[in-house]
């Protein structure tokens, strides 16, 4: 199946590393000019921009912390005044702050939700209203299969996630009179910075619960967004849809 973004603008946040990264590149390649956003790792977004630009591809970097309305304000006027467009939102930004329920801190739920549902609220948000402008958009939200199976540790990150799906459903409601379709992917157990104090401490025992016998990488998930992103999944909105070896059903 051939994909072709050539002439749209898509905006990857936390694109810099594992997940984020890997769309940020096949977005590119498909033909799409890619705004890769980013709050801390400076370094390793100008890694991905030059990858990017190696290959042919256009690409911006932008920093921005997506928890904060005047971050996310920044990062779309920036958007608005370089392209005046925006055609495919990734809301793929997130955090995780572990620890059990009595002793989580109210700083570590706190941190987690802002980042990972408060930034896809204010993202989409502005999202939205470019892409009404045209009446056509592809929002694809990067939730988890721990949204549906929990894990120890976990309730902030649990909430975080799961709430996602539900404002994905949410939004593909209001929104698809607008022409815009909003999604939501769920990555299981997938080889990125972000899982490898996980996989270290568990990750015999996880591999047991996926049928396919191995953790995912960041170009499974990433597939699936740029079809998400594309054309082709057109007649698709509101759906929940789990990368994860087959964790989910196990």
């Amino acid at each position: 199946m051939h994909i072709d973004l050539t002439g749209k603008v898509a905006l990857v946040t936390g694109g810099s590393r594992g997940i984020g990264r890997e769309t940020s590149i096949l977005l590119a390649k498909a033909g799409a000019k890619v705004i890769i956003n980013y709050n801390k790792s400076a370094e390793k977004a100008e890694d991905v921009k030059k990858a990017v630009a190696d290959s042919g591809g256009e690409v911006d970097i932008f920093q921005a912390d997506i928890s904060s309305p005047d971050g996310v304000k920044a990062l779309f006027d920036f958007m608005k005044n370089k392209y005046g467009r925006l055609d495919i939102l990734v809301n793929n930004a997130g955090v995780i702050k572990d620890n059990l329920l009595l002793a989580m801190e109210l700083s570590e739920w706190d941190k987690v939700l802002d980042t990972n549902l408060r930034g896809a609220f204010l993202c989409t948000k502005y999202a939205a209203e470019m892409m009404m402008a045209n009446h056509s958009g592809k929002i694809i939200n990067i939730s988890s299969i721990g949204a549906l199976k929990g894990g120890r540790g976990q309730t902030n990150y649990a909430s975080a996630k799961g709430g996602l799906i539900s404002f994905t459903r949410a939004c593909a409601v209001e929104l698809g009179g607008k022409g815009i379709q909003v999604n939501a992917v769920l990555p299981g157990m997938t080889v990125t910075d972000m899982s490898t104090r996980v996989r270290k401490r568990a990750g015999d025992r996880i591999l047991e619960q996926i049928p396919l016998n191995r953790f995912g990488e960041p170009g499974d998930v990433a597939n699936l967004i740029v079809f998400l992103a594309s054309d082709k999944a057109d007649y698709i909105t509101g759906q929940a849809i789990p990368v994860d070896g087959g964790m989910s059903v196990s």
